[in-house]
């Protein structure tokens, strides 16, 4: 049994622990819980899914699947959705949603590993001590671990492992950040679609939250603004931003009513533009030593299913090297 730290409680974290169980693993997490951008945001009685909106019905990792259907975490819906809507393009789209918002789907998976934990805790430094390392966050300093796992995003991680690592600087992975406006109104707009791409040349995606959390009394909008406006913006005022986001939706759907609620979110590492295995075909990233290890979704895509299988990767060689 090996003692192994993972930094990092989002999908790819959660990953490595469950596949690597057996062995005393202690999970760190700057944040104050498990999910990373798999994120449900409350305020008061509204809800919001503003980081992961949904899983696929139709993604190819197995073990995923089955371990979501033993732990009954998701609801299968169809949906209105636009696949353009500047084009007026429409079907019926078949997606996974967390039954409880998507953080859910995070937070039951952690609960069901029942291992070590400590939220609230950035790890600022790396430190090796003879065999083993330590992990040092401004008020603690862990020992003792025989592997590190690193799994938050890159530019983060290649910073606290520099000194270990050698990086290359070709297969250096490349995030898109996003903006997300949560909106919410007292009375119904009776827009017939539950969400979509390409509301607007700068608003990639939007989603209705009401199918997901059918108690919510307000309608709650979640829309993503573009990633090549977001860089554009990423200094923006968010009170401008949002008067603009309102806007776009007020004209697009022929409202005549404000929103009661609204706020605004920067995800810097939002999603992956380029993945690590497009630009090496490795799936992680190891020190000379074999004792830190780098993953995350920026290993294989975008997508939760992604983040999954990149722990899930990096585990069968772990497995073997243990």
């Amino acid at each position: 049994m090996k003692n192994i730290a993972i930094i990092g409680a989002g999908i790819t974290g959660l990953s490595l622990a469950y596949n690597l169980r057996g062995n005393n693993i202690t999970i760190f997490d700057k944040s104050w819980r498990p999910g990373g951008r798999v994120s449900t945001r409350k305020n008061d009685e509204l809800l919001f899914d503003h980081g992961a909106h949904y899983l696929s019905k139709n993604h190819k990792v197995k073990q995923l699947k089955n371990l979501l259907d033993s732990l009954d975490i998701v609801n299968e819906k169809i949906i209105n959705f636009s696949t353009n809507y500047l084009k007026k393009d429409f079907i019926k789209k078949t997606i996974l949603i967390g039954k409880n918002g998507m953080n859910s789907i995070p937070r039951k998976i952690f609960d069901n590993l029942k291992i070590k934990s400590y939220f609230n805790s950035k790890i600022i430094s790396i430190e090796k001590n003879n065999e083993t390392y330590s992990l040092i966050t401004e008020t603690e300093n862990y020992i003792n671990f025989d592997l590190v796992l690193v799994c938050v995003p890159f530019l983060q991680a290649k910073e606290l492992t520099n000194k270990f690592i050698d990086f290359n600087l070709k297969h250096e992975p490349k995030y898109e950040p996003i903006y997300t406006v949560m909106l919410s109104y007292e009375e119904s707009n009776n827009i017939n679609i539950d969400g979509g791409l390409n509301l607007h040349n700068d608003i990639s995606f939007f989603m209705k939250q009401n199918f997901k959390f059918p108690n919510l009394k307000d309608e709650c909008w979640v829309l993503n603004l573009s990633s090549d406006f977001t860089f554009k913006n990423l200094d923006i005022n968010n009170k401008i931003l949002e008067e603009k986001v309102i806007s776009i939706f007020e004209r697009s759907f022929s409202l005549n009513q404000k929103p009661k609620f609204q706020n605004t979110h920067r995800w810097l590492y939002a999603q992956t533009k380029i993945s690590y295995n497009s630009l090496s075909k490795k799936n992680w990233i190891g020190s000379k030593d074999s004792k830190i290890f780098l993953s995350g979704d920026w290993v294989m895509g975008r997508s939760i299913s992604d983040a999954w299988n990149a722990g899930l990767q990096l585990s069968h060689y772990l497995n073997i090297l243990l």
